[in-house]
């Protein structure tokens, strides 16, 4: 990818808040598997069950939703032009052997949201051995996608894809078309991230409209092929465990009201 330098941005965040997001990450770690209300996901993987994901989680965290509402926030707002609404966030934890994720476009993922773009940022290093994110550049449309949601395999073939290694507290800016995929994680650590999604502020689309409507999607896609999902795509290469979709209707983990 020629342009690596364009998505990457290093030392997004500071050494205090890189430290800070790993201490919040281990803290929610902890949490009961589906004790979050839009979903705090586990795995199978050859140690036991992991955990995997953490959906909506600056709902109920307020370091995490300092971070996405600040730093985060500002870059976005930077890459779209005007005012960057937080329309979604999440940790995925990809701990040793943890699966990843198939190719896909975030444009597909987010029903109705129109412009997206998304940062991801290193809580840990992300290297090849450990499931860093493969980007292709120079997508404007949206590809073709299998029954599952995913980019084909005869489209895939057809894009170059670039790894992109990452140190703790650098950053990758995401956008909507850019399709993008991860390996399992093959080191004996966790290859651990926070994703946020934003939206042009002008467009309306905010947090409410996409947590709605990804319950939505989700259980009508449930409902056709009898996969759990833990994203409105059945792109994750794992066998999911527990549902978030089964928790209390309200969040257990302070601070709560955020929504």
């Amino acid at each position: 990818m020629r342009d690596a330098d364009a998505v990457i941005v290093r030392a997004l965040l500071t050494a205090d808040d890189t430290a800070a997001l790993a201490r919040y990450a281990a803290e929610i770690e902890g949490w009961p598997a589906g004790s979050h209300r839009w979903g705090h996901y586990a795995e199978a993987t050859a140690r036991g069950p992991a955990i995997c994901r953490t959906e909506n989680v600056s709902a109920c965290h307020a370091g995490i939703g300092a971070l996405v509402s600040g730093p985060l926030s500002d870059v976005a707002s930077g890459r779209l032009g005007e005012p960057a609404t937080a329309f979604k966030d999440k940790l995925n934890f990809k701990q040793p052997g943890g699966a990843g994720f198939l190719p896909h476009q975030d444009a597909v993922a987010y029903p109705g949201a129109g412009r997206v773009l998304s940062l991801l940022v290193a809580i840990d290093a992300c290297t090849r051995a450990s499931g860093c994110l493969w980007m292709a550049a120079g997508v404007d449309e949206v590809l073709a996608v299998d029954d599952r949601g995913v980019v084909r395999d005869d489209v895939c073939a057809t894009l170059a894809w670039v790894p992109l290694e990452l140190e703790p507290g650098d950053a990758i800016c995401i956008d909507g078309f850019a399709p993008h995929y991860s390996d399992a994680n093959r080191t004996g650590a966790a290859r651990r991230v926070l994703v946020a999604s934003y939206s042009p502020g002008t467009s309306g689309y905010t947090r409410a409209s996409y947590y709605e409507r990804r319950a939505a999607v989700m259980s009508d896609a449930t409902g056709r092929d009898g996969r759990f999902r833990i994203s409105t795509l059945a792109d994750f290469a794992g066998t999911e465990v527990g549902s978030g979709e089964r928790a209390p209707a309200v969040c257990t983990h302070p601070p709560a009201g955020r929504e």
